[in-house]
This record gives structure tokens, C-alpha cells and sequence, in this order.
């Protein structure tokens, strides 16, 4: 005997609307014809959108006569056919995510296979479509938050855009459930975009979902879910010690203006210990004194709406770079793909070819390479480079975080990724034991 949980198939029949009683009493009388669709218990019936009479019908066929004068039967019996085998097909999908699937799935993805839902059509009980509500969202959060954030949402909606039209689909709030979930990472994956990547969009999906259960446009809490989840995995990034960014420092780029300005740039986030947003495009005007120290005032772009000031002490070296190269100046702003792009080569000058084994995990599939140190370096490996090299010089994590931005030593700890050993040394080092 079976030990498995078999799940009952759907049964397909075409019938008319009307009783065929009352179609024999009348047999040139047009009747609508009914998709009917049993499953376990359960029966669903949707108009095929097509009429016929009593004597062109083939009941045990359950398709339009092969006669002459009926022009349309092969479009009828195509549509017929196609119906038969869509619902089949959608019925099998979402009756791995469901115990019993239900009918309204079943009706909506059929309005979308025949056109009945457009976007434009489909609204929300305020009227307003699932990606209008999106482009809401946004609208609300630009000047709040910084245009990275911004440029993130942008770009997740983007992605949900390619995704409707992937699958012939009409997004709806109503309708964003584990089918939904895991179809969307499947089309993810097909495009061979990171484990990262995905869940990154999948975090910023519950953020519009949220936001449209909070303002009353939905009352779907399905993504609330456990199974709903943001995956992510810990990929391989590097820092640069002391002694690295020391030889960064002292190596003369004279003859390669571009590289020795995307250095400059770098290293002052090296030694600010900021994002790329907030230490690319330093100004003289935000230096300012503090007991008779020079510090650069910055107020962090991560999120405007609860920005933090930080003041960074300008340290020899940023000095001797704005001194020896920029009238004093701070390094002008970059294009960040420029840095990133020069700031590599420099790494290869510097012959930093160590090959390092990367792990991710993209398109669904679990893989390795081997990099050199100097193709990892970008520009957020600055600040990686300022919280590592503090936290093993002894710095406490309350005070490294007062520059870095990070709201909790969790976050920091996971961004350093510092080895359990070297964290078992930091500590020690701070007096706790008597050694």
C-alpha cells in the first residue's frame, strides 16, 4: 500500500449555460458554452466567451461539429482546447502551494489568459492598480530617504514589471501569495540573478505590501508569513589592513591622474569609515573645529528622514592628500563606477593577486570561483576596511558604530565578518580577564 498523499486531478467538460432540455425544444437557439472544471470536492465553471446551438454541438466530443457552413469552428474548438489545457496547467501549479486551490486563482488567472483584466482595468477598492500604488510609495519616501534606496525600489518594481509580462500576468495585491512567491524566484533564478539579489527584492516587495496594507488597499497579510521569506546568504568580501592601505597611500599614481584620484577618493573613506555616498564629494565646507581638532561634518544619506551627523577627525593623511594634490581641498566626487573600476587596477599595481575562494549562490544553483584580492576591491570595501582594522586595534563597537552608521552590534558584527578567534582576542584585550 501507498504511503504517499496522492492529490486528485481536475476533470475538464464543456457544456452549455442553458439546460439541454430547453435546447432540444429549440435546437438553433445560441447558448453560452461553460468551461467546467472539477477538482476533489470542489467545482468551478467559467464562460468560454463563444456560443453554440443544440444541433452544431458534439456532445461526447464536447467540441463544435466538423460542418459545413460554420466558418469558426476551428477558432472555437482551438480556444476550447486551449482553455482545457490552461487550466490544467495553472490547476497543477498552484495545487503544490495549496491543499485545495482556490476558485478565485483559478478565475483570475483564466481573466488574465483571455483578456478580460488588463492593468488599467484592474483596480483596487480605492481604485487605484497595484503598480499605481507602488509609484505612491516611492513618491512618498523621495526626499526621505536617500537615492540609493530610492533607486532600489525603482528597481524592484522594475523587476515585478518584466514578471507580469513574463507571465502574462495582471499583479494584484489580492493575489500576492506563496504561488506568487515562488514563481517569482523562479523567474529570478531562469535570469540568473544572485540568492542576494533575489531576496533584496523580495525585502523591498514586503515593504510595498506593507505599505498597502497599512493604507487600507489591500487586506492580504499572506506575505506575513514564515514561509514568506527573505533569503540571503554571507558572500565573500574582503578588507584591506592597515599596512595594505598604508601601501595604497604612499604608491605614486602621479602618472595616472585617473587611478591617483579614484585612490584619493577611496582612501578618504578608508579613513572616514562612511559609505561611498557620504565620503565621495567631501567639501571645504564641511570641515569644521572641535577642541581644536579638524573634522569633517557629515550628515549620513542613508536616510534622510533620520539622518545622523557624524564628525570624522581629518587625519594626517587625509590632510597631506588634499594638501599635496587639491589646493587643500578635499578630492572631487566620482562617478562610483569609476572608482570601482580604477580602484581595482590599483590593487593590481599594487600586485595584490591573491586568489581568493568566493561562494555565492546565482541562477538556483550553488557556485565558487577563485577572484584576486585586487578584482573584490570596490567602494564599499573602504568602510569594511575602517570597521575591521578599528574593532582589531581595539576600538570599542559603541564607538566604531558612532561613525559607521550601524544601528546594532549584530549588524556590525555580521559586516565585519571577523573570525570567532579574532573576536575572542578583541576581547580579551579589553581587560575582561586576568591574563
Amino acid at each position: 500500500m501507498s504511503t504517499t498523499i496522492e492529490r486528485s486531478k481536475g476533470t475538464v467538460r464543456f457544456a452549455f449555460k442553458d439546460s439541454n432540455t430547453n435546447l432540444q425544444k429549440n435546437k438553433k437557439k445560441q447558448s453560452l458554452i461553460y468551461l467546467h472544471f472539477t477538482y476533489g470536492k470542489n467545482k468551478f465553471k467559467y464562460s468560454s466567451g463563444y456560443k453554440s446551438c443544440f444541433d452544431d454541438w458534439d456532445f461526447n466530443k464536447q467540441r463544435i461539429k466538423n460542418k459545413v457552413g460554420i466558418t469558426n469552428k476551428d477558432e472555437v474548438n482551438g480556444h476550447l482546447s486551449d482553455l482545457e489545457k490552461f487550466i490544467n496547467k495553472k490547476y497543477n501549479e498552484l495545487s503544490g502551494e495549496y491543499d485545495v486551490v482556490p476558485k478565485h486563482l483559478l478565475k483570475y488567472a483564466l481573466d488574465v489568459k483571455t483578456n478580460k483584466v488588463t492593468p488599467h482595468k484592474v483596480k483596487d477598492k480605492k481604485g487605484m492598480s497595484f503598480f499605481e500604488v507602488i509609484n505612491e510609495f516611492i513618491e512618498t519616501k523621495e526626499g526621505e530617504i536617500s537615492k540609493i534606496t530610492i533607486r532600489s525600489y525603482k528597481q524592484t518594481k522594475k523587476r515585478l514589471e518584466e514578471y507580469q509580462r513574463h507571465y502574462n500576468e495582471t499583479l494584484m495585491f489580492e493575489f500576492i501569495d506563496m504561488s506568487f512567491y515562488n514563481k517569482f524566484n523562479r523567474f529570478m533564478e531562469a535570469n540568473n540573478y544572485s540568492l542576494n539579489t533575489i531576496g533584496k527584492h523580495l525585502k523591498t516587495i514586503k515593504t510595498f505590501l506593507n505599505y498597502a496594507l497599512i493604507e487600507g488597499y489591500t487586506t492580504n497579510q499572506r506575505f506575513k508569513s514564515d514561509d514568506f521569506k527573505v533569503k540571503k546568504e554571507i558572500t565573500t568580501e574582503i578588507y584591506l589592513t592597515d599596512d595594505e592601505i598604508k601601501k595604497m597611500y604612499e604608491h605614486d599614481l602621479s602618472k595616472y591622474p585617473e587611478l591617483e584620484h579614484a585612490r584619493d577618493v577611496f582612501l578618504m573613506g578608508c579613513y572616514t569609515g562612511q559609505r561611498i555616498s557620504d565620503y565621495n564629494g567631501l567639501k571645504n565646507e564641511d570641515v569644521v573645529v572641535i577642541d581644536g581638532f579638524k573634522c569633517f561634518k557629515i550628515r549620513q544619506k542613508k536616510n534622510r528622514k533620520h539622518s545622523r551627523i557624524v564628525h570624522c577627525p581629518i587625519t594626517k593623511e587625509m590632510q597631506d592628500i588634499m594638501d599635496s594634490r587639491y589646493n587643500g581641498h578635499p578630492p572631487t566626487k566620482i562617478l562610483e563606477q569609476d572608482l570601482n573600476e580604477n580602484i581595482k587596477q590599483v590593487g593590481q599595481m599594487l600586485e595584490w593577486d591573491e586568489l581568493i575562494k568566493c561562494e555565492y549562490t546565482k541562477g538556483g544553483k550553488y557556485q565558487t570561483k577563485m577572484i584576486s584580492k585586487y578584482d573584490l576591491i570596490k567602494s564599499h570595501t573602504a568602510r569594511r576596511s575602517f570597521c575591521t582594522n578599528k574593532y582589531k586595534a581595539g576600538m570599542s563597537v559603541f564607538d566604531i558604530m558612532l561613525f559607521s552608521g550601524h544601528t546594532t552590534e549584530k549588524e556590525f558584527y555580521k559586516y565585519i565578518r571577523i573570525k570567532n578567534q579574532e573576536r575572542a582576542a578583541h576581547i580579551i584585550k579589553g581587560g575582561y580577564f586576568n591574563v
